[in-house]
Formats: C-alpha cells, sequence, structure tokens
C-alpha cells in the first residue's frame, strides 16, 4: 500500500493541502506581469508552490522559467543556471530553442546521451567574457527573448537570498534590478528562507530592490483544513485515522506543512488499518530520530554562545533574554554575547520573534533540542 504522505518537493499531481487562496492570488500576480517576494521558513512548501503556480501558467501559455540558486559560488555560476533553465525550457519546441540561441549568445547549450534521463543539457560560455559582464549579457538575451513572448514569461529565482553571500551582492542587485524594471513582459518570483536577507534585499531603502516586489508571507497551514488534510489522506491510503489523532498530529508540529506530512509520513509506515494512539507517539519519536542527520549539522555550524541561546529559547522561549533573571537561569553569559548569537541565530532563520516572544522557528527542531537537554 503506498504511502500519501511525501517529505519532499511535491509532485505537481499530489494532494496539496489548502493553498488554493495563494496559488490563485500568485497566479494572478504572474498574469498581471508582477514581481513578488516569497518568503517563509524553511521547507514550507514554498517550492511546490510556485512550481504548481508555473504548471497553471504554462497550461494558459506563458513561458516558465525555475532557476534554482541554492549553492551558486559565482557570478558566472549564477548567470550560467540562468541560461541552462531557458534553454532546457525551449528544448522540445524547436522555435523557441533556435530563439533562445539566438539570443543568449553568450552561452553554448551542450546535449549529451543521459542513462537516466535521455538527453542531458548543459551550457558553456562564450571565450571572453566573465563576471558581471557576463551576467550583463545573460540578462540582455533574457530581455530579448522575453520582448518577443507576448503571451508572457514568468520566472523564479528559488533560494533568492544566496545571492547575499556573494562578494558582489550588491552589484548583482544593482545589474538585475537594471535588467528586470526593463522586462514589461515577465513576472519575476524571488523566493527564499532566510527571511532578515530578504527582507535587508527588498526593504532597505538604499538597496536597488527596495520596494520593487510584492511581498508574500506563507504562513502555516489553517488548523481545520491541515487536520482534514491528515484525515483523509489516511483514508486514501487505506487506513482510518482519528480527528484527535489528526489534531495532535497538526498541533504538535504547529501546522508546519513539512511535519505534517513527515510525521504523519512515519506513522503511516508503522501504523494497521486504524491508526492507535501509540502509533502517533512511535511515528513521532522516529521522524524526530530520522531527522537527527539534518539537525545535527545545523548544531555544528554554530558557536557556543549561539547553541546556548538557542536552547535555551527551545527550552523557555521568551521577551527578554537580557534580563538578569532569564540570563542566570539559563547560563548565558555578558549581554554582549547574546546579543551577537541572537543576531546572527536571526540571520540564519532559526529564531523569529512571534508577538514580542523569541521563540525557535522550527517547533520539531525545537523538540529534538530540549531531548538533548534531558
Amino acid at each position: 500500500m503506498q504511502n500519501p504522505f511525501y517529505f519532499r518537493v511535491l509532485p505537481v499531481t499530489a494532494p496539496f493541502c489548502n493553498r488554493e487562496k495563494e496559488l490563485n492570488q500568485l497566479v494572478s500576480h504572474a498574469q498581471n506581469r508582477a514581481n513578488v517576494v516569497i518568503f517563509s521558513p524553511r521547507r514550507y512548501g514554498k517550492t511546490s508552490l510556485v512550481q504548481r503556480v508555473q504548471e497553471r501558467l504554462k497550461r494558459r501559455g506563458l513561458v516558465t522559467v525555475y532557476v534554482d540558486l541554492f549553492g551558486i559560488d559565482s557570478l558566472e555560476d549564477m548567470a550560467g543556471r540562468m541560461a541552462s533553465r531557458l534553454y532546457s525550457y525551449c528544448h522540445e519546441n524547436e522555435g523557441l530553442f533556435i530563439k533562445a540561441m539566438k539570443f543568449l549568445s553568450s552561452w553554448r547549450p551542450v546535449i549529451r546521451p543521459d542513462p537516466e534521463y535521455g538527453v542531458s543539457l548543459t551550457v558553456e560560455a562564450s571565450v571572453g567574457r566573465k563576471g558581471i559582464e557576463l551576467l550583463n549579457s545573460t540578462l540582455d538575451g533574457f530581455g530579448k527573448f522575453i520582448q518577443e513572448q507576448k503571451q508572457g514569461v514568468h520566472i523564479v529565482f528559488d533560494e533568492f537570498q544566496e545571492i547575499a553571500e556573494l562578494r558582489e551582492s550588491l552589484q548583482i542587485e544593482g545589474t538585475l534590478r537594471s535588467h528586470i524594471q526593463t522586462h514589461s513582459h515577465a513576472s519575476y518570483f524571488f523566493v527564499g528562507s532566510r527571511r532578515r536577507v530578504l527582507n535587508d534585499i527588498f526593504n532597505t531603502r538604499k538597496r536597488p530592490f527596495y520596494r520593487s516586489s510584492i511581498s508574500f508571507p506563507l504562513g502555516p497551514l489553517p488548523f481545520e483544513e491541515g487536520v482534514d488534510f491528515i484525515v483523509e489522506q489516511f483514508k486514501r491510503g487505506g487506513k482510518s485515522c482519528s480527528e484527535d489523532i489528526g489534531q495532535k498530529i497538526f498541533e504538535k508540529t504547529g501546522g508546519y506543512p513539512y511535519y505534517v506530512q513527515r510525521v504523519s509520513y512515519s506513522i503511516f509506515e508503522i501504523s494497521a488499518k486504524k491508526v492507535t494512539e501509540g502509533d502517533y507517539i512511535k511515528g513521532f519519536q522516529k521522524t524526530i530520530e530520522e531527522e537527527s542527520i539534518v539537525y545535527e549539522p545545523m548544531i555544528q555550524a554554530l558557536s557556543l554562545q549561539q547553541i546556548k541561546l538557542l536552547s535555551a529559547l527551545a527550552l523557555e522561549p521568551t521577551e527578554k533574554p537580557y534580563s538578569v533573571d532569564y540570563m542566570a537561569r539559563r547560563g548565558l553569559g555578558s549581554v554582549g554575547g547574546i546579543q551577537g548569537a541572537l543576531k546572527r541565530l536571526l540571520e540564519l532563520d532559526y529564531i523569529e520573534r512571534k508577538g514580542n516572544l523569541l521563540v525557535l522557528v522550527d517547533p520539531v527542531f525545537g523538540i529534538w533540542l530540549r531531548h538533548l537537554k534531558g
């Protein structure tokens, strides 16, 4: 019996829990040629959502290009990914492919046999261009291609905040902005999970992208629809899950889309026809054990002070991390040390403010940390 829950990017044909409102809004923004910044914590379903948006737009005749910027290490890498994704989209349409080759003169497509996918498409840069000159040339080619697509073009930059890690980040922002504002037949979606970094890019007055796009925060799943989704998916897989257990899954995960699917997946794997309270407990424990492979590197990349503050907030969220009582109770050391740790954890999107309260963004990561502390 196939497990009906997913904990990776969802196929566009898979059931999608109550994002119809967001889908409709984003499709409308794209068709209106608006640029949008979509942000949320990690593993909130942003990529699955924008892929569904692009699937609908493609059916309506728009050209759709998806560019994943995760892990980019240079200007050349960024420009190459853009060229590669445009060529990949156009590959099955000879007319479009010829146009892409005409306009992306800085990049030559390379098509090779691939034992898994039939063919693989990569790109090679023309000799003599690199750095910002190559990015400018690539964006100029995009602009010329877009200008000929009267039905419209939709371009997604996923993990857009990654550009901030490059030495030339401000130069990249300025170059992108100068080209994008002339692409009148296109809509751009900038997608990311490091909300503090994205906010700086799009809401800092002196930055090139200042107030250039619609802000679109993606929230947790709504309670009633989320519980109904859990119960219905178990039913779809041939198993019975009570509403009470569905509520426990939802409440324990805080409506965090990834964990709603991930915990339910684990429970489905170990349960019989009827999901029991014991299945819920064991499934949740199994999820935490298996997710530790993700959590451990997150901790290892932090300083000791950052780990102390993160652990303290997992055990006891607070409005006043600098209070003498809180610092002493949690062994946090000096105010200066806390200030630096707080700034870094906010940048990494490990913690956030809910109202005035500082809390962990990832609820299951918080449970894992509490377990470590015994």
